[in-house]
């Protein structure tokens, strides 16, 4: 979940809100309310949602230190890429583990 990304979907989101209350409503007051507490959800949807993954990452990091075993595990470079490791490993079987 990139900010960016993010910042110009709710941007989108709440110029709908501002447009669609407006047209529902006539009042420009209303429609800026709404869109205020729309906004207002939203920020706070994604804060829960960053906190999630942030305490998700947590749990996930200390469930490998119980694992670890101190060698580092780094991926092959065909492991990197599901389609390429895929393609692969159907056409040379023996060739990936």
């Amino acid at each position: 979940m990139y900010f960016p990304q993010f910042l110009v979907g709710m941007t989108a989101t709440l110029l709908v809100v501002l447009g669609w209350t407006y047209a529902s409503t006539g009042s420009v007051w209303a429609s800026l309310g709404w869109t205020f507490l729309a906004g207002v959800v939203l920020q706070a949807g994604y804060f829960v949602a960053v906190l999630w993954l942030v305490q998700a990452e947590g749990r996930v990091t200390d469930e490998s230190k119980a694992t670890d075993t101190g060698a580092a595990k780094l991926p092959g470079p065909f492991e990197r890429d599901g389609i390429i490791h895929a393609l692969i490993s159907r056409l040379f079987p023996r060739l990936l583990p």
